[in-house]
């Protein structure tokens, strides 16, 4: 290459690097305003200039982030972490995206990135923690929590969560003795209460079990898990009247399989054979209807696995069997438009947007260039 060419080079590159920064200073300043559909149209300007930075992408990222334009954010922080593997703060992002939608195994291995990026970042360390235990990985979150324990003793959250963690590893003496530490600092704490109303219950304690959790739906009416395990300490202790208002209490918050299930097996024991039958029959409808979602949620998370295996193909088969059992499932439609966008079939995966938003407003559709 000869120098004239070369200062040509550095001339043309210089001047998309200067438009691209006078782009972002107009971002930055719309977005201080609170204008963020400003700073996605000067953000999109300066990515057109220097589509290879990285630190653009992000910050695009989180201005469609800010405005809920996920599917766009998600595609931004992608490509942010393709350009530059090291960036924190994409991957912290995107994590977050994935958190608020309930996909914990999309965010678990950005989380662990961050984790092993700066083990001493708390704020990162919880969230794995909290990663693990909805994902049943017990051990690791019990040991993720025992750390950040040390750090902050009388924290009633990590109290809690290393609680649950300490319950599924079958030590239930140590989870109720967590739970009490926990409620002590934080009386009003409805799933502490719960747990340790379950743990009692699990270990015979019934009389223990039916006060606390009898407490907790005196005080929190709609928090539905309580009346399961109270309405079963109460028959095992011969208080059929007292099981069979439990049970209706929930059945009052809406249908659900178990609570029918439990309502029949009381009333067969006071005798009401027609009532027992009637019961029976609604568990059962409930049931096969909740096993038909089960599927299609079962089949959706089979596609995320295969999306981060980077199988398209074989995601968008899953995806397309889950719609055909439950065509209402938001997050189905929403993750068929992000492996259609990926395989840049726009149009249908903007129909795919469109549809989950119908169903679940968080979920808006692209963001019109």
């Amino acid at each position: 290459m000869n120098r004239s060419a070369f200062l040509l080079i550095v001339a043309v590159v210089s001047c998309e690097t200067v438009a691209a920064q006078s782009h972002s200073e107009r971002a930055a300043a719309a977005e201080q305003a609170g204008n963020y559909e400003m700073a996605i149209r000067e953000l999109r300007d300066a990515v057109l200039e220097l589509p290879a930075d990285g630190q653009l992408r992000t910050a695009l990222g989180v201005a469609f982030f800010h405005e809920g334009y996920l599917a766009d954010a998600i595609g931004e922080f992608r490509t942010a972490i393709q350009i530059q593997p090291d960036d924190l703060d994409a991957r912290s992002n995107l994590a977050v995206i994935w958190m608020n939608l309930g996909d914990v195994e999309s965010a678990l291995p950005e989380i662990e990135r961050m984790v092993a990026s700066d083990p001493n970042d708390l704020a990162s360390r919880s969230s794995l923690g909290l990663c693990y235990l909805q994902t049943g990985r017990w051990d690791s979150a019990a040991r993720e929590y025992t750390a950040l324990l040390k750090a902050d003793p009388s924290n009633p959250e990590l109290l809690y969560n290393l609680a649950v963690a300490q319950k599924h590893r079958q030590d239930d003496e140590g989870a109720r003795d967590l739970l009490r530490k926990s409620l002590e600092i934080k009386p009003d704490f409805p799933a502490a209460e719960f747990e340790l109303g379950e743990t009692y219950w699990q270990a015979g304690m019934l009389d223990e079990a039916i006060g606390q959790l009898q407490l907790l739906v005196r005080t929190h009416t709609d928090f539905s898990p309580a009346y399961f395990p109270l309405a079963e300490a109460q028959r095992q202790k011969g208080d059929l009247d007292g099981a069979l208002a439990t049970v209706q209490a929930v059945l009052r918050l809406g249908p659900n399989p178990s609570a029918y299930q439990q309502l029949a097996i009381l009333e067969k024991q006071k005798g009401d054979v027609d009532g027992a039958a009637k019961a029976f029959h609604e568990a059962e409808q409930l049931r096969n209807k909740f096993k038909l979602q089960q599927a299609a949620q079962l089949a959706t998370a089979a596609a995320k696995r295969l999306m981060q295996a980077h199988d398209l193909p074989g995601a968008v088969r899953k995806l397309e069997f889950a719609l055909s059992v439950d065509a209402g499932l938001a997050e189905t439609h929403f993750q068929l438009g992000l492996a259609l966008k990926e395989q840049h079939n726009e149009s249908r995966a903007r129909q795919e947007f469109q549809k989950a938003f119908e169903l679940d407003a968080r979920l808006k559709p692209p963001h019109e260039p």
